[in-house]
């Protein structure tokens, strides 16, 4: 009899003795499958066992949790599947390591989707629906990334680092205080500013901060052996380059001239008395307005990136360069400009001039663009 009335049982309508008799088939399936696991265990021992195990998921069939998780999961983990594994032997494995609830639902959606499993380490989640495995197998979770832009510095690096959620603490640990020789380039310079090279980069969970910076340290010097800058030169290569990069667009005929005009200057035939005069230098000191228009006062700082004061190129770097401002200082222009300015920062045009004179003369066209788009400032 029916123990709860108005409910179907599957036992509706059998005899007391033919109950008995189902009870009895369904411990003796037991016994069997118990039995088979202890002699598994007996004949290969352990690693025999969970080799069977993972074959054909007896245990976790038999024993495991019923049911799926819902939505895309929790925490991120990495799953390393085997060349040659069965679709059966990954299902097991993702119920060990968490991923999904039990492998029946990841099996079905297996062969409702007509899907392949691809050997590889593929990032997951703790508790995904089965579907979402499938998916994340089909299509996988790509690792959050960051970009490094050109002509980022340092401090702004870091704030890009720490927003994709590491830690700031360790941010700054691999970054502050540090030179190129600290993670082995063997290149003379202040600090790592401009030696973290700008590109985009993965951001995996088992990356440290100092994992990434030591790639970014690494791609740079791929870049200098690539252009055949050897160590001894590549402070003072990267170095022009971070100016290029910030004084000028990206218009490569235009580089190479402001290249070649950042050279003169520190020449011996230099009219700046070999001052750069380069007031992206003080605002690297200082911080500035995107123009790079700089106060008198800060002009006067006494520190050894203020090229008005101090004669030839600064300590290091002061920006990420591009490969194109690399290229610039590495071949300038020919040619005897000591002066240049972006006489209409919306289009890039920049004028040269030989002579200071010749200079002014250019100056006031740049005032006139400053006027005429409601501007002040200047530079000279």
């Amino acid at each position: 009899m029916n123990p709860f009335p108005g409910e179907f049982s599957a036992d509706d309508g059998l005899s007391r003795a033919e109950i008995r008799a189902k009870k009895r088939r369904r411990m003796m399936r037991r016994r069997r499958t118990t039995t088979i696991i202890v002699i598994c265990v007996l004949i290969f021992g352990i690693g025999g066992f969970f080799g069977v195990r993972a074959a054909g998921g007896v245990f976790d069939d038999l024993f495991g949790p019923k049911g799926d998780y819902e939505g895309q999961g929790t925490n991120e983990v990495s799953i390393e599947i085997a060349p040659g594994s069965s679709a059966r032997t990954v299902a097991n494995q993702l119920v060990e390591e968490g991923v999904v609830m039990n492998s029946e639902p990841f099996l079905d959606e297996i062969e409702r989707r007509d899907a392949t499993i691809q050997a590889g380490t593929w990032t997951m989640r703790e508790k995904m629906s089965s579907k979402a495995a499938v998916e994340a197998l089909i299509n996988p979770i790509a690792p959050p990334k960051i970009t490094v832009a050109e002509g980022k510095q340092v401090e702004e690096i870091k704030a890009i680092m720490i927003e994709s959620g590491m830690n700031a603490d360790e941010v700054d640990k691999a970054i502050d205080d540090k030179t190129p020789k600290d993670y082995g380039l063997e290149i003379d310079a202040p600090s790592l500013e401009g030696y973290l090279y700008p590109a985009t980069y993965d951001m995996k969970k088992s990356k440290t901060a100092e994992d990434v910076v030591q790639e970014m340290v690494d791609k740079t010097e791929t870049e200098l052996d690539e252009l055949g800058i050897e160590h001894k030169d590549a402070n003072r290569v990267l170095t022009l380059a971070s100016l290029v990069e910030k004084e000028s667009p990206g218009d490569e005929e235009v580089r190479k001239k402001v290249a070649r005009v950042f050279l003169n200057r520190i020449s011996e035939k230099s009219q700046t008395g070999g001052l750069l005069q380069s007031d992206a230098t003080v605002a690297y000191i200082h911080g500035a307005r995107s123009d790079l228009t700089t106060t008198k006062k800060e002009r006067q700082s006494d520190s050894p990136y203020n090229t008005y004061k101090k004669k030839g190129l600064p300590p290091g770097p002061i920006n990420a360069p591009s490969q194109g401002a690399v290229e610039a200082a590495l071949e300038p222009a020919d040619g005897d400009w000591q002066f240049f300015v972006a006489t209409n920062p919306d289009t890039g045009e920049t004028k040269f001039a030989k002579t200071y004179e010749e200079h002014q003369k250019n100056v006031e066209i740049y005032r006139k663009w400053l006027k005429e788009h409601n501007s002040d400032g200047g530079k000279e």
